[in-house]
């Protein structure tokens, strides 16, 4: 199955750009494959990724916006991709296309006018010239191991789940975020500590302990928090934490063995901090 991206705005309206590789990114670099200046278009702002006959669209966290069906993407998220929908990118508009089968040039050039054309609930003006796609690069042999490192450090900065964690890396940061809404029941915050020790059973780790999900918490997980904090402290390991919702951060700083925690109101701030 051959995979099309459709120019869907503009004077190159129609145009045909095949996707040929598995890993094929967009943006204003010389990198990308397809490349495009503008100042809503980021260096590496998004990929289209091909897995087993399906495709994906993943935004590389440039700063800048996308949208698939007018719906903005969060940062360095990855969604499936179906025939007939729209990504834009900038002022750039594409529509996703298949085709089983090979046609000659002139041939799939009609095949992609008239998916426009069909397409009659979503069809888009034409009004605006757009100069801004300037180059659809197959000499940019390296693209697809730059977008493939790209999501690969991404992916590393997301985390991964364990158990009742995310974990993930940013920089010599270790990001663990609990899964968990309410911290109360005794049996659950033992197999909370047990995950907590096991993943983190290294020495000289510095944790930002991740609090965004959790709503409730009880003396005793606050207790069990203050033991980890002495046994990270046992491991040369030092604790922060972040995104503590006001009542629970009160119960927390009240409870001498986590006396000397900094907390901050954010991820960035964490990382960006020393502590």
């Amino acid at each position: 199955m051959k995979f099309y991206l459709i120019v869907a705005k503009g004077k190159k309206q129609g145009f045909p750009i095949p996707i040929e590789v598995d890993l094929f990114l967009i943006g204003s670099s010389k990198e990308c494959q397809l490349r495009s200046v503008h100042e809503k278009i980021g260096d590496q702002h998004c990929a289209l990724v091909k897995r087993e006959r399906k495709v994906f669209i993943r935004d590389l966290n440039s700063g800048e916006a996308t949208l698939v069906n007018g719906d903005v993407m969060p940062p360095s998220e990855e969604w499936p991709l179906h025939v007939g929908d729209l990504i834009e990118i900038g002022p750039l508009k594409f529509m996703i296309q298949f085709r089983e089968k090979a046609l000659s040039r002139r041939d799939l050039e009609e095949w992609a006018l008239k998916c426009l054309d069909s397409d009659s609930s979503r069809k888009v003006a034409g009004a605006e010239q757009l100069d801004q796609l300037t180059s659809f690069t197959k000499e940019a042999a390296n693209a697809s191991e730059i977008a493939e490192a790209l999501i690969n450090k991404l992916n590393a900065r997301k985390g991964i789940v364990k158990g009742r964690l995310r974990i993930a890396r940013e920089g010599n940061i270790t990001i663990v975020r609990i899964n968990d809404v309410y911290m109360v029941e005794e049996a659950e915050l033992n197999l909370l500590k047990k995950e907590l020790h096991d993943n983190l059973n290294r020495p000289n780790l510095r944790v930002l302990l991740d609090m965004k999900n959790v709503k409730r918490m009880s003396t005793t997980a606050v207790e069990m928090l203050g033991e980890f904090h002495e046994w990270l402290k046992s491991q040369a390991s030092r604790l922060a934490m972040c995104r503590i919702k006001t009542d629970i951060q009160e119960m927390i700083l009240s409870f001498d063995h986590l006396e000397g925690v900094k907390i901050f109101p954010d991820k960035p701030a964490g990382v960006q901090s020393s502590w």
